[in-house]
């Protein structure tokens, strides 16, 4: 059997998508037009100077997310997200790895966190687009799992091939 050559995951795959933990029953999670995030762990460890050496205390999880974004006009998306930070509220947020070579059955790989933005910026250059940067702390451990894209969220992040035929309402 031949050995399967590594491949690179792309960036651009991961994709982050928002809710309002209030609205859970009612709103499907949003995407917003990103263009980087970072998704960083980490946890304190303790040096213990014993008579019988260094022992190390570990510290609890700690999870965040830093996003930038381009500000898109009239979008709901960044006005919920500002919002929240403005307001203290609880959001969820899904990183997903949009990739058919890890796809399952329709899920794709995922990271699930609940937590709250800490801090919400407008950059706003002469040259360039209107930017929003924030920070996502993850309250208690995220969670890994598979996460099923719904049709809307699915052609946001890429439109699918369609043939030269008429295209059917509905697509």
């Amino acid at each position: 059997m031949a050995e399967e050559k590594a491949q690179m995951m792309q960036g651009k795959n991961k994709i982050l998508l928002f809710r309002r933990l209030a609205d859970q029953n009612t709103e499907a999670a949003k995407l917003v037009f990103q263009t980087e995030h970072t998704f960083s762990y980490s946890r304190s460890l303790d040096r213990i100077v014993t008579k019988d050496g260094t022992i190390i205390k570990v510290g609890e999880l700690e999870a965040e997310v830093s996003i930038e974004a381009i500000q898109a006009k009239k979008d709901p998306v960044g006005q919920m997200l500002r919002d929240a930070a403005i307001k203290g509220e609880k959001l969820e947020l899904w990183e997903v790895t949009v990739d058919e070579d890890l796809k399952q059955g329709e899920k794709y790989p995922a990271v699930y966190a609940q937590g709250y933005l800490d801090s919400w910026e407008n950059g706003a250059g002469a040259e360039d687009e209107s930017t929003i940067s924030s920070n996502f702390i993850v309250e208690l451990e995220p969670q890994f799992g598979m996460a099923t894209l719904t049709d809307e969220q699915e052609s946001a992040v890429q439109y699918a091939f369609r043939d030269v035929t008429p295209v059917a309402s509905g697509e």
